[in-house]
């Protein structure tokens, strides 16, 4: 990925998206229906792709009596790790997953 590719504009034809926290929170999870891939953009740069068929199971795991993470797996790997978010944000974003 070049240093501007993030300036050209993206086709969301195909894409479903969730914002846990709003859009000011800047943390995302999107869903490509054509292609069936889970791409999860975070605060810092953080992002993962994870094809659907991968994921066996979706945790939230308590960090603090707030805050939490959303974690994927694919068998007993952990694939993928969200930001620090409330928990409230991170149910959300479980509950947006298990329906696809």
């Amino acid at each position: 990925m070049g240093f501007f590719d993030f300036l050209k504009p993206r086709s969301k034809e195909h894409i479903e998206e969730c914002w846990p926290g709003g859009k000011m929170l800047q943390v995302h999870i999107e869903y490509d229906t054509k292609s069936a891939v889970i791409t999860y953009k975070g605060r810092y740069g953080l992002q993962f792709n994870v094809p659907k068929a991968d994921v066996t199971d979706i945790i939230v795991k308590e960090v603090s009596r707030t805050h939490s993470v959303l974690q994927l797996y694919s068998g007993v790997d952990c694939v993928g790790t969200s930001d620090i978010l409330s928990t409230e944000a991170c149910n959300t974003m479980k509950d947006w997953l298990r329906q696809y």
